[in-house]
């Protein structure tokens, strides 16, 4: 299931047995899905399947407003910046919110607080500069921002390090 599904599935479960096609209670329930939830099921379908699926955007401009709006646009942006091979090189990007990107200091801070109290905001400007951290997602009057999703990656990247090396000493020890 691709990142962008589950993140609909998160919102509403009850659309997890809806997905697949091939359900033959697909058409009893999705009589009782609300317009909201129905427009979610065909992105969700889009996403799984975007070669058999179509999505129309009208559904968002005739079911949705406010938060689910904005919630269905940063989804399909979401896709196809990173889960489709579409966008190779991204350079352009919405920001909604403060939360979504990391400053230097705030990305050091979400490293100490998963487990990695070593990257200090010093060590990162020095992995910065020497190319040993993901290059920024987007930079605003010099300063370097990265989102929510580039600094899961890489805190995933560190965490099978850190695993490796474990295994490692238990193997020599």
């Amino acid at each position: 299931m691709k990142n962008t599904t589950q993140k609909i599935i998160n919102q509403f479960p009850q659309l997890k047995p809806l997905l697949d096609e091939s359900n033959k209670e697909v058409l009893k329930t999705s009589s009782t899905l609300s317009e909201l939830e129905k427009t979610f099921l065909q992105l969700a379908r889009f996403f799984e399947k975007p070669n058999e699926e179509a999505f129309s955007l009208q559904l968002l401009y005739q079911h949705l407003e406010d938060e689910w709006l904005e919630f269905a646009l940063q989804l399909i942006v979401e896709f196809f910046r990173n889960e489709t091979y579409l966008i190779k090189n991204p350079n352009f990007s919405i920001i909604r919110d403060s939360q979504d990107y990391y400053t230097q200091s705030d990305f050091a801070r979400f490293l100490q607080e998963k487990g990695f109290p070593d990257y200090t905001q010093n060590k990162v400007a020095v992995y910065r500069k020497r190319g040993k951290f993901p290059k920024e997602d987007i930079l605003i009057a010099g300063k370097p921002y990265w989102s929510r999703y580039t600094a899961e990656i890489f805190l995933r990247k560190l965490e099978l390090e850190k695993k490796r090396k474990e295994s490692k000493n238990d193997e020599e020890g």
